[in-house]
């Protein structure tokens, strides 16, 4: 499947989608009040408060990377909070900000860094999570594992926990 997205479109999307979702203090900011313009010259956009429609049972936390896939769908990787094992730390949203589905369990407490590519004619995701355990795999967009490694214990760098 080719991928028809532009890089224009996807900086814009992730630019936008990154500075509404990671900046709490625009999440919370007071609406109805100025709007919030970021970037310079041509690439100047309007922060949209609440573009995201999280539903209620889940929670953000400090969100460190997203993606968009051939489709335009954005996948936001969010640190997530230990305490919270069953909770996903990948949430999926079309371009109008509604919330499409979330999975992503394994990486709560440490959740990172996500891309999509393109590999022949399908889209996977490349997931890491760098807190408690350590780890990176290879998704289907739907969140199934295609395969994870996890810390090389024998290096003597990391914890026995850390695996």
């Amino acid at each position: 499947m080719r991928n028809n997205i532009t890089r224009r479109r996807l900086l814009t999307t992730t630019t936008a989608a990154g500075a509404g979702i990671s900046m709490p203090q625009l999440l919370l900011g007071q609406k109805g009040s100025q709007s919030v313009i970021i970037g310079k010259g041509k690439h100047r956009f309007e922060v949209q408060h609440d573009w995201a429609k999280l539903p209620d049972k889940y929670s953000w936390q400090t969100t460190h990377n997203v993606a968009v896939d051939a489709e335009g769908l954005l996948y936001v990787i969010h640190e997530g909070h230990v305490n919270k094992k069953d909770h996903p730390s990948i949430f999926v949203f079309d371009q109008k900000g509604k919330f499409i589905r979330a999975f992503g369990n394994q990486f709560q407490g440490g959740g990172h860094g996500i891309e999509v590519r393109t590999e022949g004619k399908e889209q996977f995701l490349y997931v890491c999570s760098y807190q408690q355990v350590k780890s990176f795999a290879k998704m289907t967009l739907k969140g199934e594992i295609v395969w994870e490694k996890y810390a090389p214990m024998e290096s003597g760098v990391y914890r026995k926990d850390e695996d």
